[in-house]
């Protein structure tokens, strides 16, 4: 059996659907519903970073956001990139390839032209790297770079 309240008296008792009557005052009590369903655990929340230009001055424009466990973000020059700079002659087409996977930064240089460098380390054909939220990925030339990224949990 079911312990109910009385919306009349507030008398508690243990419901009999035979007998639905309050001991103590005699109302009516309504039927007690079955228990409020419990709350299930929301969502984890789905982890998101940005990655940004870093300008000459220092400043940091956002290229775009990426999600943990998304679909992978892909820079270069043009129609086959999802964000593309101006420079035909030193950006390749598909330059770099940035994904967000179990907490980590990934990326990756499938022979671009002129590569991307890592702590000066060109990556070029070396599969996905790992990379430090706040890491300076250069594109092209480490000593002259054309475009310097970095990439920050948002």
């Amino acid at each position: 059996m079911t312990k109910v309240k009385c919306p009349v008296c507030g008398e508690e008792f243990e419901y009999d659907p035979n007998d639905p009557y309050c001991p103590k005052c005699g109302s009516v009590v309504p039927t007690p519903s079955a228990a409020p369903p419990t709350p299930s655990a929301a969502p984890p929340a789905v982890k998101k970073a940005v990655v940004y230009t870093i300008m000459n001055d220092g400043k940091k424009t956002k290229v775009a956001e990426i999600y943990e466990g998304g679909s992978e973000l892909v820079l270069g020059r043009k129609d086959l990139a999802n964000y593309a700079w101006r420079d035909p002659d030193t950006i390749s087409r598909v330059h770099l390839k940035v994904k967000f996977e179990n907490g980590k930064f990934l990326v990756r240089d499938d022979q671009s032209t002129n590569g991307t460098y890592i702590d000066g380390k060109d990556i070029r054909s070396q599969g996905y790297i790992e990379v430090q939220a706040g890491k300076e990925i250069i594109l092209v030339n480490p000593q002259k770079p054309v475009v310097k990224l970095t990439i920050e949990q948002a």
